[in-house]
């Protein structure tokens, strides 16, 4: 679906830490970050790119290893 998922923090250590991620599909790279349940997007936006549907699956794979990594 995606490759090369990866975790990381901006502005570690303060109140406003957040997780953010990147990935890859199909050669294009992506950022984004989860707030109040809803995936935030970096430009450009995948859905430039991909068809809605596969969109909702990437969607849901983000949602579940964010919260693999904040419960470990």
């Amino acid at each position: 679906m995606f490759e090369d998922f990866e975790i990381f923090q901006l502005q570690e250590g303060s109140a406003r830490e957040q997780s953010h991620f990147s990935l890859n599909i199909e050669g294009h790279d992506y950022k984004g970050m989860v707030h109040d349940g809803k995936i935030h997007w970096y430009h450009p936006h995948p859905k430039q790119k991909i068809e809605e549907e596969h969109l909702s699956a990437v969607e849901s794979q983000v949602f579940n290893l964010m919260n693999e990594n904040i419960e470990s």
